[in-house]
C-alpha cells in the first residue's frame, strides 16, 4: 500500500481507508481509460411509481453476473488496467478483511458533476453473502461519501471521508447489515469522478 491505512471502527460498521493508495500516474491512466473504454449507460430508479434516471453513468466489468436494483450486469471483459488493480487488491488486502481473493466483479460509477450522486443505500443483495466486502477506488474529483447507523433509537452514528484521486476505501464486516452509505451531491462546483467498487459476487 502507498501511505499507512487507518482503521474506522463503530458498533456494526468496519471501514478501511488508505489515502493515495494507487500513485498519481496510474490513477490519472485508469481514469482515462475507463472513461473510454467503458460502455456507459444511465439506468433508472423507482419513485414513487415512477421511473426517472439515475443521477449518474455506470458501467461494469466482471467475470461473472450481478443483480442490483432489479438491473442484470451480464459478466464483461475487464478494462485494461483495472485487472492489474484487482491483482494489486488481492495481494495487498488482508484475508481477516472478508472474500479479499474472490472480488470478481467490478461496478463502476461516472458522476459528472456536484449534481450526480448516490442516496443512501446497502449493498446487501443475496449474492453478495451475509457480510459482503465492498472495495472502493477513487478517482478523480474529491467527493464526499457518507455512512451512517440505520439505528434510529438513540443518537445516531455517522461520518463523512472525503474521498480523492487514487483513495481507497473498503467496508467489511457487518457494514452493509447495520449502516447505509451515500455520495453526497453539491452546489458548489466539482469535476467528474469515476468510482470503482469491487465486490465478491457468489456463484
Amino acid at each position: 500500500m502507498q501511505t499507512t491505512p487507518h482503521y474506522w471502527i463503530r458498533p456494526g460498521a468496519a471501514v478501511l481507508y488508505v489515502p493515495n493508495y494507487v500513485s498519481v500516474s496510474d490513477a490519472d491512466l485508469l481514469y482515462e481509460r475507463m472513461l473510454t473504454e467503458c460502455s456507459w449507460q444511465q439506468g433508472t430508479l423507482s419513485l414513487f411509481g415512477k421511473s426517472l434516471p439515475e443521477p449518474r453513468l455506470t458501467a461494469w466489468c466482471g467475470d461473472v453476473a450481478y443483480t442490483y436494483s432489479r438491473r442484470l450486469l451480464k459478466p464483461s471483459p475487464w478494462v485494461a488496467g483495472l485487472s492489474e488493480l484487482r491483482a494489486q487488491l488481492h495481494a495487498h488486502l488482508p484475508s481477516w478483511l472478508g472474500d479479499t481473493a474472490e472480488l470478481n466483479h467490478a461496478l463502476i460509477n461516472r458522476y459528472r458533476d456536484g449534481s450526480d450522486g448516490m442516496g443512501w443505500h446497502r449493498d446487501n443483495e443475496p449474492e453478495l453473502g451475509e457480510d459482503p466486502i465492498i472495495v472502493s477506488v477513487s478517482l478523480g474529483a474529491t467527493r464526499q461519501f457518507a455512512m451512517r447507523s440505520r439505528v434510529t433509537e438513540g443518537p445516531r452514528l455517522s461520518h463523512t471521508w472525503s474521498l480523492g484521486h487514487g483513495d481507497l476505501l473498503v467496508m467489511y464486516g457487518q457494514s452493509q447489515r447495520t449502516w447505509e452509505h451515500a455520495l453526497k451531491k453539491t452546489v458548489k462546483p466539482v469535476g467528474p469522478r469515476i468510482n470503482v467498487t469491487f465486490r465478491a459476487v457468489k456463484a
